[in-house]
């Protein structure tokens, strides 16, 4: 059975994979993605894994979403807003 808390999760991070595709970064898109579906089954273990995706040089918080050559800044603040709220309701 899913809890609530894991359905606001992986709405969560479906949002952000959709926002990081809108903003040029397939890769990680498909990844994230890929993590929401794990999550749903298993989201103890899971949620080691997106959290390990904060850490380090070229990791989630250093992504900047742009569109054209232009920064998607609405975008960009939902992004921040999604990494902070995922890494409370994961910690």
């Amino acid at each position: 059975m899913i809890t609530e808390k894991t359905k606001l999760v992986v709405e969560k991070i479906e949002r952000m994979a959709t926002l990081l595709e809108l903003g040029g970064y397939a890769e990680w898109s498909a990844s994230v993605f890929k993590l929401a579906k794990k999550y749903a089954i298993d989201p103890e273990s899971t949620k080691h894994t997106f959290r390990n995706l904060y850490g380090g040089m070229a990791s989630l918080n250093d992504l900047v979403l742009y569109s054209n050559g232009k920064v998607l800044m609405s975008e960009n603040g939902e992004l921040d807003q999604l990494r902070g709220d995922l890494f409370k309701l994961l910690s």
